[in-house]
């Protein structure tokens, strides 16, 4: 029978993944007074695994050998391995001599998702995956709608790629948008009619015209309207881009992350979420002005549902302003624009080489 010792710090995914990943029958968590309530999150997602928990002074090097030898010499002719990647050094430092002591095996779990073997620093990678759910849940979240391309029609896609190659032609569809904002128009309405000497929108039955100047758009669908009246053509636009993108285990778009407390009440958003299976990329989709609000938006997002094994992405039609572009350096916030750079417009198929950049570079 295997036992695994986890070091348990302030992140939850890689104490997660080496018990997914390792597959012991019994596992022993270290956690401090301050990660009392990780632990007690942790713990809800081992499903067929013996749990015992000890409460330690993660700075007193004596206190933290003397559980770990106790809990080894508890189980004698038990097969032990440490996971050590979490937890503070003294932690690390305290458990791994022990280890070493007594020819036990013990790894770390690297930023390219290899666990190696501390004793001679062999690799081996990890085939494990995390579901989109269960990162979520890690993070005290169990309750969410989301929506992915599957949830659209065709017409709803072409509707959102007439816009977008309207939006690139400068058609006059600014003008639509800037109307449609000054009436402030409800994306959820089922009913809407507007007219006048240059614009005719009409929307009941899910079924949307609209005739300007330049251009007319039809669609039947649900979602025809929130196409039109809010960002979400954007957003398909990069999932569907996105979509082809051969790391990505599930995408989910339009994330609504409810609150604990009133699971009527959403308390984040996200635009597009990708899972990797061990990684997650935040992205938020801005087809207009970016703002130091969305900047704060995107850095909240991810510091508490993806933690430092998640990666946040502003995904801009118009490049942002120069302090906003400083500013997500400083956040380590990356950035993806259409128009505005010195480089080939328009370029979406770029978007997935800078995620398999983003990937190489991600820290657990």
């Amino acid at each position: 029978m295997t036992h695994q010792i986890a070091l348990l710090g302030g992140q939850l995914l890689p104490v997660y993944i080496g018990v997914l990943e390792r597959k012991p029958q019994v596992v022993h968590i270290l956690y401090t007074k301050e990660t009392v309530r990780l632990k007690t999150r942790l713990v809800k997602q081992f499903k067929g695994v013996e749990v015992f928990d000890y409460q330690i002074d993660p700075y007193d090097y004596d206190s933290i050998q003397e559980t770990v030898t106790n809990i080894i010499c508890d189980n004698e002719g038990a097969v032990f391995e440490l996971n050590l990647t979490c937890g503070t050094k003294l932690m690390a430092l305290a458990s791994q001599q022990v280890f070493k002591t007594l020819d036990c095996f013990s790894f770390y779990i690297d930023q390219k998702q290899n666990i190696i073997d501390l004793s001679d620093g062999t690799k081996s990678k990890i085939n494990s995956s995390i579901t989109t759910k269960t990162i979520l849940s890690l993070s005290d979240h169990n309750t969410f709608t989301s929506s992915t391309l599957q949830s659209f029609n065709n017409e709803e896609l072409a509707l959102a790629n007439s816009i977008f190659e309207l939006r690139k032609d400068k058609s006059g569809i600014a003008k639509l948008f800037k109307l449609i904002r000054s009436l402030k128009v409800d994306p959820e309405t089922k009913i809407f009619s507007f007219s006048n000497s240059n614009y005719k929108i009409s929307w009941h039955s899910n079924i949307l015209s609209v005739e300007a100047p330049r251009f007319d758009l039809e669609a039947k669908g649900k979602n025809a309207f929130k196409i039109l009246t809010s960002g979400l053509w954007w957003e398909l636009i990069i999932c569907n881009t996105v979509n082809n993108w051969k790391s990505a285990k599930e995408i989910t778009m339009s994330l609504a992350i409810k609150s604990n407390k009133n699971v009527n009440m959403d308390k984040n958003e996200i635009d597009i979420l990708i899972n990797t299976g061990q990684n997650v990329f935040f992205i938020e989709c801005k087809s207009g002005i970016v703002t130091q609000s969305d900047l704060n938006k995107i850095r909240t997002v991810s510091k508490f549902y993806g933690g430092i094994s998640s990666k946040s992405i502003l995904v801009s039609f118009y490049k942002p302003q120069d302090n906003l572009i400083e500013k997500c350096q400083d956040l380590g916030i990356e950035i993806f624009y259409l128009v505005g750079g010195s480089s080939n417009c328009y370029e979406l198929k770029t978007l997935i080489k800078k995620l398999d950049r983003l990937l190489n570079r991600i820290e657990l």
